[in-house]
């Protein structure tokens, strides 16, 4: 009996090591919202949206100054506000240029526009992405 005691005692602490790292890493993804000097600098060329290449499209995100958004959505220029608190990120787009564009690119600015305004989450993966999502969201950027 007394072999089995040093043997429970590894697995337990084993467990224990385990839980706490795993516990650790769901909080320290809830808190891997970017900061503003994150965003800040270069544009953020958008990659995908709802799982769905832009393709050829020009599509951008800058943050010129803490609480600010600007970028190209396609066809048109735009700017806006962002929010980060309490862990939730949320952009509103505000004024935005009236140029016509192909089809094509018009729908892709509405699709654009609409995720924008779904967003409720901002982190930086590990590939150095910024992923905007919320319910049915997701765009991806990359500089």
């Amino acid at each position: 009996m007394k072999s089995l005691l040093p043997l429970t005692l590894l697995f337990t602490s084993l467990f224990l090591v385990t839980a706490c790292n795993t516990a650790s890493d769901n909080g320290d993804n809830a808190m891997a919202m970017p900061s503003y000097e994150q965003l800040a600098g270069a544009p953020w060329q958008v990659q995908t949206l709802n799982n769905k290449p832009v393709g050829n499209a020009t599509v951008t995100l800058v943050f010129p100054e803490a609480g600010k958004v600007a970028g190209k959505a396609a066809c048109n220029n735009f700017t806006g506000s962002y929010q980060a608190d309490n862990g939730q990120f949320t952009l509103q787009p505000g004024a935005m240029t009236r140029k016509a564009c192909m089809p094509p690119l018009m729908e892709l600015e509405q699709q654009f526009v609409t995720a924008l305004k779904g967003v409720d989450t901002a982190v930086l993966n590990d590939l150095g992405e910024l992923v905007l999502s919320g319910e049915g969201v997701e765009i991806k950027a990359t500089r």
